[in-house]
């Protein structure tokens, strides 16, 4: 084959996965390039909360909080629910915890644990813990990235989800610590980039020193195998159609396919859903690989898999498109409901609402819990608002519907109104007691930390739904670059092809590759942490031969 160019490593994709696995391969002195489809560096990765999730690590212990190796994979045995791979499973915990130390005490990227807050089951299932395994990294000052600055991803859907840390959120929750609003306009004026933006600028400047070479609005079109291995790829680069070879490999790390609709239906079973993630997350890596005999694997049902409910705003666009806005459930003065105006699940955890309203029954219907709507009142409205408006704020045009009370709301919404009436006026019982007799509403931790208002003393997540006007928010399901299917690898993350075989030369990391590590369950953070460690996992692969090193050697 005739190269218009070589390299040693061609990542495809700049999130968590692809630019981690550039870094590695480029600290151990391969020549790397990295082609992004998007304008900008980062990912889906520079719009998420920027949380890595990991257990057993030198960070907590530092800090007096550790645990057992054991510990934690006795957790994970809980999570997965039978779906995790063993082989997999042990090299997350060990992978990553020699990824993490390479990424912080190698390069230099600083993490920190997020103090104080709980795993998402805490303290219901077996080995969870009450903090510890959740991190993120320090404020990236966005002024070192020079002429890169522009050019790497933040949220396009306000600096709320760029410019604030867990830890400043759990401080203000339980602490008594600042107002999170005074810590974003500190942030801003400090040209700090924090969470996902934050970790996203950590890889790129660590990238950008060691001479990795980034392309955007680049896509990779078509993977070359000669001689059963992955030798380059086709590349859309802005000066034309380019063949590059890869001398040791590449790594697909382009994500999910929230954009793809055939691949929604076919591996989410949602015939309708939304997308907070760029437009350019269309299942690229599935066509890619198909050219290596690899093929999509599920490693979990779509229930299981971390699809949120959320709402459209008509009046927001956010990349040429409508904007969807994922929702986090669990404020006082709202509840959600069915059809029928029941509430059907712990709304102040979202892991339960997106379990609960994926439930099939072919006698009720096919899915009774589903559509749902979002009800509150003004106090809601006042106090803590629906994004994009703030507290306070009128509720966004053409997001809700509106009434003076609840039988008009629901009849205008298209709800049961004996049923909405009946479980509003519960709802306030348990308001007034501080108790959720129902599901338990305000009893997890985690969702009491996200989602309450310290303010309300008897039950942070519960407040009565009594004040004129009421409005209601019919919900849909909005995807957030985490699927159900993804490539199979191996435990150096190389690509599996349909008749068990890795492939060689080809890889892949992060949301691209099955969930065969975590299998049926998620905690928030996993998805970035797998980034990394695939990524890598797989550069130290290619360039090492394979196998875990200790960084440093």
């Amino acid at each position: 084959m005739v190269w218009d160019r070589e390299v040693d490593v061609l990542c495809v994709g700049s999130g968590a996965g692809g630019m981690c696995a550039a870094v590695t391969a480029a600290e151990d002195g391969a020549a790397v390039l990295v082609v992004e489809k998007d304008a900008k560096a980062g990912g889906v990765q520079a719009l998420s909360s920027g949380q890595v999730w990991l257990g057993a690590t030198h960070l907590q212990s530092a800090l007096g909080i550790g645990e057992t190796r054991a510990q934690f994979a006795h957790y994970l045995d809980n999570l997965s629910q039978g779906l995790a791979i063993p082989a997999m499973r042990d090299m997350f915990i060990d992978g990553g915890n020699e990824a993490l130390r390479f990424l912080g005490e190698r390069i230099g990227i600083p993490f920190e644990v997020v103090r104080d807050l709980p795993d998402y089951f805490f303290p219901r299932v077996s080995g969870s813990r009450a903090e510890g395994r959740y991190m993120e990294v320090k404020p990236f000052p966005g002024s070192s990235l020079g002429e890169w600055a522009p050019k790497c991803g933040t949220s396009p859907y306000g600096d709320g989800y760029s410019y604030t840390m867990s830890n400043e959120w759990v401080a203000m929750q339980i602490r008594g610590g600042r107002f999170i609003g005074d810590c974003l306009l500190d942030h801003l004026a400090a040209d700090e980039r924090c969470a996902g933006a934050g970790l996203a600028a950590w890889l790129l400047k660590a990238a950008l020193d060691r001479k990795v070479e980034v392309l955007l609005e680049s896509p990779a079109t078509e993977l070359i195998c000669e001689g059963g291995r992955v030798t380059g790829a086709v590349v859309a680069a802005a000066r034309g159609m380019q063949r590059i070879g890869a001398r040791r490999g590449i790594v697909l790390a382009t994500s999910g396919y929230d954009w793809n609709a055939n691949l929604v239906r076919a591996y989410e079973a949602l015939p309708e859903s939304g997308s907070m993630c760029p437009p350019t997350v269309q299942g690229d890596h599935f066509s890619l690989a198909a050219a290596a005999g690899a093929i999509p694997t599920a490693a979990r049902a779509p229930s299981q898999t971390p699809i949120f409910v959320g709402y459209p705003v008509p009046s927001e666009t956010v990349h040429g498109r409508l904007s969807h806005r994922m929702l986090l459930p669990g404020s006082p003065h709202s509840m959600i409901v069915n059809a029928k105006g029941e509430r059907f699940c712990d709304d102040g955890f979202y892991p339960d609402v997106a379990v609960k309203v994926a439930r099939f029954d072919g006698v009720d219907k096919g899915m009774p819990n589903w559509p749902a709507w979002l009800i509150f009142d003004d106090d809601f409205r006042e106090k803590y608002g629906l994004l994009p408006a703030y507290p306070g704020q009128p509720i966004p045009p053409g997001t809700a519907v509106q009434a003076q009370s609840l039988e008009e709301l629901a009849q205008a919404a298209g709800i049961e109104p004996r049923g909405l009436a009946a479980t509003a006026s519960r709802l306030n019982e348990f308001a007034a007691g501080g108790v959720d007799e129902d599901f338990g509403r305000g009893s997890v931790p985690w969702g009491r930390i996200m989602t309450g208002d310290p303010r309300r003393t008897a039950n942070w997540n519960l407040g009565p739904i009594a004040r004129p006007p009421f409005y209601a928010v019919r919900l849909e399901r909005v995807i957030m670059g985490v699927p159900t299917a993804g490539l199979q690898i191996d435990t150096h993350a190389q690509v599996v092809n349909a008749r068990g075989l890795p492939v060689p030369g080809l890889y892949a990391a992060g949301n691209s590759a099955a969930w065969t590590d975590i299998g049926g369950g998620y905690n928030s953070g996993i998805a970035n942490m797998r980034g990394l460690l695939q990524g890598y996992l797989s550069a130290r692969h290619m360039t090492r031969g394979g196998g875990l090193v200790s960084p440093g050697k």
